[in-house]
């Protein structure tokens, strides 16, 4: 008779078994608190209160800070929500959301900083048409790279930020896109992704304090103005 040979498996490595039936109503099992957040990190990584707290602060240490952010809807949504959930993904141990929420991060910042600028062709804004003619697509629809090296031919970012861009386009595309990619850096790749990702966001929002009063930055005033989001204190009083 031949050796015979075993692997090991995981049983069931996507169900929630005090949720999911017929297991639940099998086992009298009821969902609570400590199963949830057990679920939601990864198996076989701490889920008690001491291990969500360290890599909170493991991850909670980027220079600058977002402190404070406009209330609209799109920044909220695009910017800031997928921020704040990027780092509750390092918390559970879900290094590569973090990194992808980083790169969605990117992206939408790329989009606004374009959108805010002043660039004209030929002494008028530049259309969308204008956009397809010149970059061979409107700007929405192209490549992150491709953005990215448009926005720093155009001195809308400086070095600095084109770094940053690029470091967070290049950890997502080797963890997203390449089966080879181990994972033994993920960690650590996914705070610096955080980090970048923090710094584009708090450039294209601003956050210089003048006189106790929080600056944010000129374009994206012109921008929350056109939202309707944006009043001055004459407005408030009329």
């Amino acid at each position: 008779m031949a050796d015979e040979k075993t692997i090991q498996v995981f049983i069931n490595p996507l169900q929630l078994l005090s949720v999911d039936e017929p297991w639940a109503s099998a086992t009298g099992n009821k969902p609570n608190l400590e199963s949830i957040v057990e679920f939601i990190c990864t198996p076989g990584i701490g889920s008690d209160l001491d291990s969500l707290v360290t890599r909170f602060k493991a991850i909670s240490k980027e220079k600058p800070r977002l402190f404070a952010a406009p209330v609209e809807q799109r920044i909220l949504d695009k910017l800031v929500w997928p921020l704040r959930h990027a780092k509750a993904g390092y918390m559970v141990d879900n290094y590569l959301g973090t990194i992808a929420l980083c790169g969605m991060v990117a992206e939408m910042v790329a989009m606004l900083l374009f959108e805010i600028a002043t660039i004209n062709l030929n002494n008028k804004p530049m259309t969308e048409q204008d956009q397809i003619a010149v970059f061979g697509s409107k700007f929405e629809k192209l490549g992150q790279d491709r953005r990215v090296q448009i926005l720093h031919a155009y001195g809308i970012i400086n070095d600095d930020l084109k770094k940053a861009f690029d470091l967070i386009r290049i950890a997502r595309k080797k963890y997203l896109h390449l089966w080879s990619q181990d994972h033994e850096q993920l960690p650590a790749d996914a705070i610096e992704a955080f980090n970048s990702a923090i710094l584009i966001a708090v450039t294209a929002i601003g956050q210089n304090i003048q006189d106790g009063k929080l600056i944010l930055n000129p374009s994206l005033v012109k921008y929350l103005a056109k939202k309707g989001v944006y009043t001055s204190e004459d407005d408030k009083t009329e």
